[in-house]
């Protein structure tokens, strides 16, 4: 495989609406969060707070109303991130093209709050509407709206989504012109919440690491990069983002929601991701948990050593699928400027003994960086990332 080059990228989250806006309310240490959405229609199980993408920044491609009306959030998240990862690379159109989009809180979940009312009312629910709300949708509308004619498909691996999604589309860039890559989450929705509050995944403040953390905040976001082959990348002199490297995997068979506790598949995905290569920082996973986040640390201090840590959770909330792509971005960034984000919300970390987890800024002059993603079902998954 040719080296996977990034030559345009997209967000939106709850800090923004671009890169360079998510990554300066990243950097702000000031920076106190609007009161968080409130899910009003899950008072059977607590209303629940979530990081919101604000709506009004969506900048959208000129859609039918039919269209725009039925689609599901995510969706809508998903074309503003192409799009501005389209502008940034400024790749020649071509239908030569494969997509890979994916959403976990697309779907039968998500569309409940949806459909309940709807069929309550009128016992039947529009056929369109169904459509849209189906996992498999995004990318078939993507390829449908932009005329790309190539593979089209969506991964599902929990909140490991993300990088399995990339790994995926790395595997054709050498087969299509350029390769669409996104995933995108919205909302909350009554199972969802029902279910992660019954486990205990579920807390009260975002705060990766700190002795009191107790569970995560559920956020809103989407990602999105162009990946084309090195080769072609520098044949039309485009502006190279970044390298991705292959992923490296680990499979924990402990248990479908908890991490074996010596954090096994973590270190194993680390490891087949770093290979023989150093790093400046890691971007944790990180969700705020209270088993999932030192079983974590333990293992980047044994594989890594003694790197800077940091969670972008603890700013954006966790955004389920699209955590992976959302924080390369982030760390994309931080490569580019030198500057490493605090962890927010973080007072004291009693196992950090190597001052590893800080609640300020940090510099770095260092080009590779590592990517942690970690998902139910025991998927793990750890991305090298490098800039130019």
């Amino acid at each position: 495989m040719n080296r996977v080059a990034v030559t345009g990228m997209g967000i939106i989250d709850t800090l923004g609406a671009s890169p360079t806006e998510c990554f300066d309310s990243m950097l702000d240490t000031s920076y106190s969060h609007p009161p968080l959405f409130t899910h009003s229609r899950l008072e059977r199980h607590r209303t629940q707070p979530v990081f919101p993408v604000d709506r009004n920044k969506l900048i959208l491609p000129e859609l039918r109303p039919t269209v725009l009306n039925n689609l599901e959030p995510c969706n809508l998240f998903a074309l503003h991130t192409i799009e501005q990862a389209l502008e940034q690379s400024n790749v020649p159109y071509s239908q030569n093209v494969g997509v890979v989009g994916s959403s976990i809180t697309l779907g039968n979940f998500s569309a409940m709050d949806t459909w309940r009312p709807m069929i309550s009312e009128t016992g039947r629910v529009r056929p369109k509407q169904l459509l849209n709300a189906a996992k498999d949708y995004m990318s078939g509308f993507i390829s449908q709206y932009y005329g790309y004619k190539g593979l089209n498909t969506c991964i599902q691996a929990a909140c490991a989504t993300s990088l399995f999604s990339i790994d995926y589309a790395m595997r054709y860039v050498d087969e299509y012109d350029y390769m669409v890559c996104v995933i995108s989450e919205h909302g909350v929705n009554e199972a969802d919440i029902s279910f992660n509050k019954q486990i205990g995944a579920m807390g009260t403040k975002s705060c990766p690491f700190d002795d009191d953390r107790d569970g995560f905040i559920m956020g809103e976001g989407s990602g999105a990069f162009i990946l084309e082959s090195e080769e072609k990348a520098k044949k039309r002199n485009a502006n190279i983002i970044a390298y991705l490297h292959t992923p490296g995997f680990g499979s924990d068979v402990s248990s479908p929601t908890s991490p074996d506790p010596d954090g096994a598949a973590a270190k194993l995905s680390m490891k087949n991701a770093l290979k023989d290569n150093d790093v400046s920082f890691v971007n944790a996973h990180g969700t705020s948990t209270p088993i999932g986040d030192e079983i974590e640390y333990n293992a980047i201090k044994e594989v890594v050593g003694n790197v800077p840590i940091v969670s972008n959770k603890s700013k954006i909330g966790h955004t389920f699928g699209a955590c992976g792509i959302i924080e390369a971005i982030y760390t994309i960034k931080s490569l580019q400027t030198g500057q490493i984000p605090d962890n927010h919300n973080i007072t004291k970390c009693s196992f950090d003994t190597d001052g590893m987890i800080t609640n300020k800024n940090r510099n770095t002059t260092g080009k590779m960086a590592l990517n942690n993603s970690f998902g139910f079902g025991g998927k793990c998954s750890s991305q090298l990332i490098e800039i130019v």
